[in-house]
This record gives C-alpha cells, sequence and structure tokens, in this order.
C-alpha cells in the first residue's frame, strides 16, 4: 500500500469513525444527562445506535471493500456488540472511580474506536 493509500485509508477511517464516536457521545449524554439513564446503559446503547451508517462508511470509504456485505455486516455488528460490552464495562470502572460521566464516555470510546480499527482492517474488511 503506497503512502496515498495510507491517507487516503486514514483520512476516511476517521471520518468514519468521529461520525460514529460523535454519534456516540452525543446519545450517550443526551440519555444521561437530559433522560437520566444511566451511564452504562447510556453507554451500551449509545454504543450499537451508530452501526449502521458507520458500516456503511467503513465498508465502502475506508477499506473499500468487495466483501460479502451479509457477512461484513455481521462480522461488524458483532464487533460493535463486543465494543459495546467494553466500553460499558469501561464506564462502570470509570463510574466506580468517581469520574465524570462526560469525561468516562470520551475515553472509554477511544479506546473502542483503537481497538475496532485494528479488528476491521485485519478481520472483517480483509479483502481491501
Amino acid at each position: 500500500m503506497n503512502s496515498v493509500e495510507k491517507v487516503r485509508k486514514a483520512f476516511y477511517f476517521l471520518l468514519a469513525g468521529c461520525t460514529g464516536f460523535l454519534l456516540y457521545l452525543c446519545v450517550s449524554n443526551v440519555m444521561h444527562y437530559a433522560l437520566h439513564v444511566g451511564e452504562v446503559t447510556s453507554a451500551f446503547t449509545a454504543t450499537l445506535l451508530p452501526i449502521p451508517p458507520t458500516f456503511w462508511m467503513q465498508r465502502r470509504l475506508t477499506f473499500r471493500s468487495s466483501a460479502p456485505k451479509g457477512r461484513s455486516f455481521s462480522l461488524y455488528a458483532l464487533l460493535q456488540l463486543c465494543n459495546a460490552v467494553l466500553i460499558a464495562s469501561l464506564t462502570a470502572v470509570g463510574k466506580y472511580l468517581g469520574w465524570p460521566a462526560a469525561m468516562v464516555f470520551i475515553v472509554a470510546g477511544a479506546i473502542g474506536v483503537a481497538i475496532s480499527y485494528v479488528v476491521q482492517a485485519r478481520v472483517i474488511f480483509l479483502d481491501a
């Protein structure tokens, strides 16, 4: 992969990831602060809601994958479910430590994004 392709892939991953991350942050904070839903439930739910738009962006823009959509969507949804469990668990730890929910949402979400890239590049969109 040449350097231009690496930059393109990084740009689109960040674009899709930032889109999903911003949706996650907005939903988790609204659920927690406006609707008074617990931090862990807010983080878990907010991680799952952006799956359709971020899957499309990652598949088409970042990885330009030709893998069958059904298979890659199933793996992507499973990855995001695992991320939701991880993020909710990290949120519970942050809550236990007394961190503000907004800060925990950012830290836990960033860890989820990093893991997500590695799994997408090495497992889900391997054909790219």
